[in-house]
């Protein structure tokens, strides 16, 4: 058998083959055309046979070595130009895909588009709405401002009709202070007076007495003087019937003796008929005197009996012309005061009587003190319109410089969008740059252009994901400012639903005002409408302030998240740039509202430390009780108001009324003073049938001024 390459060469032959690199230079030997057969040597071949056998053996298998690397050379660029194709299907629908994501998001961009503009459009048209509602704010404000200081003015007056009606209040207490006093010096006048009255009675009534047993003792005397006359007239009568009878014999015995005797002389019997007729007319005289002693003696008891009875009736007579003079000069002064009451009762309205002034004042006091609480409650109803205007501003401001802010990012969404439309229309040149770039690399068959396509399709797609998360970014930022226009948008509704509520309750203050100061300047008086005066120490002022002041700081919270919030995203995009150049001016805003809302609790808790005081002194001096006020808490938990009240007339400490106030109803604590008979007596007549605690201290105070004056 013949060898066809020597051992030696065969190892040198491999040993080169496989010390070659498989990529070489790769040139072929032209060789001659009996390459292909095979001649036969001897046994004993000679040596350049041996040598040409060799250089072909070693030339063969050097090309065949080179052969079979071209070929799996060949199946390796083969497999990556399936592995390339592949890809470039792949790559191919993922441009497809890109193609449709992109027509997508322009699809997308388009409708955001359409939507920012009408957003915008509607953003323009509300804040033209928004500067047309300011302006009528503005106006309206101002229209309030002068209706405020209408109110003011008209507060004013009120404030000093009620100071001038405090003095004619003050004016008529004093009137009626002085008539009391008046009244009760008449009435101990009038007591003396019945005392002396009285007293005279007692001294005429003994005088009386006196008088009639004088007069029964002159009647007695009298009786035995005219039995003893009685007795005297029958011994005349007697004396006369004897003297009568002696005449008739004296006649007749001259008459017989005249018959008898005519002899005798006649000057013996005139003689003797003279002194009979002398005797006769002696006696006669004496009758005469003897009746006229009777007579007179009648008529001069008759005469004693009728002077006594008119020196009784001048004493009389006289004691009533000095009352008749007193009662005279009495009657003069209560007809002027009658006069001055009288005026006084034309002067005040409503009041046809005497028993109408107290009514009238107590109303007076009532209808001041219900004055006083509603124009308290309008002024601080005032200031609480006055904070909620200021805050309304706050907000109208924070409105705009929100809506400013919302159009510089609606503007820069824009920008944004626009950069989108750039990026998009580069990736779209990229991609067709792509596709002639594919076709290129078809027609090429280096793997060196290969790799450069493939770093650029990985490039390309990576920029494609790098503008897909931006844009991804950009819808959530769109989304976030569609939300805070619509959080604006409410805002502002609500701001001017608050504008409304407002300008409603400045309305019905308005009202109440005009109302309160007709009432206050025709008088009138309802008792349906009258407050009763509960000394709550409700801080309404202060606790608004409290709230605003809440509310601010909460708002200064939130707007420090904000900020905190900005500050992490500042380096992404420009919006947070735009934020953080007006956040502190929005912080020293808010500082300064909150410095100048605790200034305004300070004074407003001034004001009102000073009104308390104020207007429990002119409780005290107007309903005559020291009211003192203190907050308790019952085993339950509800909470109950205790007042203390304590009479200017006690006369002692221990003479306390105690009422507890919990949620609109009154009721009075028994204590030792309260259980006193008296005190307990008008709680039954007065609180617990009447159900009238104003009457029951009303008449507490006139008990206790009239023992206090009394005594």
């Amino acid at each position: 058998m013949m060898l066809r390459t020597p051992p030696q060469r065969k190892r040198r032959a491999e040993s080169v083959a496989g010390d070659e690199s498989p990529v070489s230079d790769r040139r072929l030997v032209p060789y001659g055309g009996g390459a292909a057969a095979v001649p036969i040597a001897s046994a004993e071949p000679s040596d350049p046979m041996v040598c040409t056998y060799h250089c072909r053996q070693m030339v063969k298998s050097e090309f065949m070595v080179a052969f079979n690397t071209l070929e799996r050379q060949v199946g390796d660029y083969q497999a990556r130009l399936e592995t390339l194709h592949e890809q470039l299907c792949r790559s191919d629908d993922e441009r497809k895909k890109c193609q449709d994501h992109l027509t997508f998001l322009e699809q997308e961009l388009a409708a955001t588009k359409g939507r920012e503009h009408a957003l915008q459009e509607r953003l323009l048209k509300e804040v033209t709405d928004s500067h047309e509602r300011h302006r009528a704010q503005l106006k309206r404000i101002s229209e309030l401002e002068v209706e405020l200081n209408r109110e003011s003015d008209s507060r004013k007056t009120a404030e000093l009709s009620a100071a001038s009606a405090k003095e004619t209040i003050k004016d008529l207490e004093g009137k009626l202070q002085r008539l009391t006093e008046s009244s009760e010096r008449e009435k101990n006048m009038l007591k003396k007076e019945l005392s002396f009255s009285q007293d005279s009675l007692n001294l005429s009534a003994s005088k009386l007495a006196a008088n009639l047993e004088r007069m029964r003792l002159r009647a007695e005397n009298s009786e035995k003087e005219a039995e003893l006359l009685k007795q005297e007239l029958k011994g005349l009568r007697e004396q006369l019937n004897e003297c009568l009878h002696q005449k008739s014999e004296v006649e007749h015995k001259l008459s017989r003796f005249s018959a008898s005797s005519n002899q005798n002389t006649p000057t013996e019997d005139q003689k003797l008929v003279k002194l009979l007729q002398e005797e006769i007319r002696n006696y006669e005289s004496e009758v005469r005197e003897a009746r006229r002693l009777r007579s007179s003696h009648v008529n001069n008891e008759l005469l004693k009996e009728k002077l006594l009875e008119e020196k009784g009736r001048r004493e009389r007579a006289e004691m009533e012309l000095s009352k008749l003079m007193e009662f005279q000069e009495r009657a003069q002064k209560l007809e002027l005061e009658l006069l001055s009451w009288k005026s006084l009762l034309r002067e005040i309205p409503d009041v046809s009587c005497y028993d109408d002034i107290p009514k009238k004042f107590a109303a007076l006091q009532k209808e001041v003190i219900e004055n006083m609480i509603k124009v308290g409650e309008i002024s601080a109803s005032l200031k609480e319109l006055e904070v909620k205007l200021e805050d309304a501003s706050l907000s109208r401001q924070h409105a705009e410089n929100e809506s400013a802010l919302a159009k510089e990012k609606a503007e820069s969404a824009a920008l944004g969008a626009k950069r989108l439309e750039l990026m998009l229309a580069s990736v779209t040149e990229e991609r067709d740059r792509l596709k002639k770039d594919s076709f290129v690399l078809d027609k090429q068959k280096a793997g060196h252009t290969n790799e450069t396509l493939l770093k650029d399709l990985a490039e390309k797609e990576n920029s494609i994901r790098e503008m897909e998360n931006s844009l991804h970014q950009l819808r959530e930022l769109l989304s976030h400012q569609h939300e805070e226009l619509e959080l604006m948008n409410e805002k502002l509704n609500v701001e001017a639903r608050k504008v409304k509520s407002l300008e409603r309750e400045g309305d019905r203050l308005r009202s109440e005002i005009a109302l309160l100061e007709s009432k206050l300047g025709h008088g009138d008086y309802c008792a349906s409408s009258t407050k009763v005066l509960r000394m709550v120490n409700t801080l309404a002022v202060d606790n608004e302030a409290k709230h605003t002041i809440e509310a601010l700081q909460a708002e200064l919270k939130r707007t420090q998240e904000k900020l905190q919030a900005v500050e992490e995203l500042k380096g992404q995009s420009d919006v947070g740039k735009i934020i953080d150049a007006n956040i502190p001016e929005k912080l020293v805003q808010l500082k300064s509202q909150i410095a100048i809302l605790e200034k305004r609790e300070e004074r407003y808790k001034a004001v009102f430390a000073e009104k308390i005081s104020v207007f429990r002194r002119a409780c005290c001096s107007l309903f005559g009780y020291k009211i003192v006020m203190d907050d308790q808490q019952r085993p339950n938990g509800i909470p109950v108001t205790r007042f203390t009240l304590q009479s200017i007339y006690a006369q002692s400490d221990d003479e306390k009324l105690e009422f507890e106030y919990e949620s609109g109803t009154t009721n009075i604590v028994v204590n030792e003073y309260i259980s006193q008979p008296e005190i307990s007596h008008q709680v039954e007549i007065f609180i617990k049938k009447m159900n009238s605690i104003q009457a029951f201290t009303a008449n507490l105070t006139m008990e206790s001024f009239n023992k206090r004056t009394l005594s």
